[in-house]
């Protein structure tokens, strides 16, 4: 079977209806995501810094762990109730741009607990989580992403000026900026896109049976 060559025109076509098919994907169901992840990181960080205020055992610096202990297997119960469906190209990419994010960041982590004093570990996970979600922004054009990412980038360069734990509830904001707001402008999106498609099928079945009578 020969492969079809496409024209710039029907790349340039495929790749939109790639990130237009991802992003609708995305309001239909990332809000929630976002929003899993946003209140987990905000009450886990409120927690550990009520914990140190109050007890001053850094101990509790341990139940960042609880994160990905939590969120991991209530996000896969969440996409296994979605829809089945084939995964996009842009999909992929914003996957594996995550994974290597994931990656780096549990390394930081584990370092962290061997060297304490090695570098600022709030700064450099809030730039890097902040860089993943303005890139996730601009692979799908999606523009609450992109603002919420470069807005959390350039507020990291504040937890360089923050002492002590204080960095904690400036961490804490970002889940606000980048995954809170974000996911709930998302979660509107769907049901506004849900509605037209209501309105769409109810105007369609309308139609048909006027044409009927």
């Amino acid at each position: 079977m020969e492969e079809k060559n496409l024209s710039k025109n029907e790349s340039l076509e495929l790749i939109a209806r790639m990130i237009k098919e991802t992003r609708n994907s995305m309001e239909r169901g990332g809000g929630n995501i976002y929003l899993l992840w946003g209140y987990l990181w905000l009450v886990v960080a409120l927690t550990i810094y009520g914990l140190l205020l109050y007890t001053g055992d850094y101990r509790a610096t341990w139940l960042w762990f609880a994160m990905p202990l939590v969120g991991y297997p209530v996000m896969y119960f969440m996409l296994k109730n979605r829809k089945r469906r084939a995964t996009t190209f842009v999909e992929a990419v914003i996957s594996k741009i995550w994974i290597v994010i994931g990656v780096c960041a549990l390394l930081l982590s584990l370092f962290m607990f061997v060297n304490h004093n090695a570098f600022p570990i709030m700064f450099i996970m809030a730039l890097l989580i902040n860089a993943g979600v303005a890139m996730s922004g601009l692979v799908i054009k999606f523009k609450p992403t992109i603002i919420a990412g470069f807005v959390g980038i350039l507020l990291s360069f504040s937890l360089l000026l923050i002492p002590g734990i204080n960095q904690i509830l400036v961490f804490a904001a970002f889940s606000v900026i980048m995954l809170i707001i974000p996911g709930h402008i998302l979660n509107a999106a769907s049901r506004k896109a849900i509605a037209a498609g209501l309105d769409a099928t109810e105007s369609s079945s309308k139609s048909n049976k006027v044409s009927n009578v």
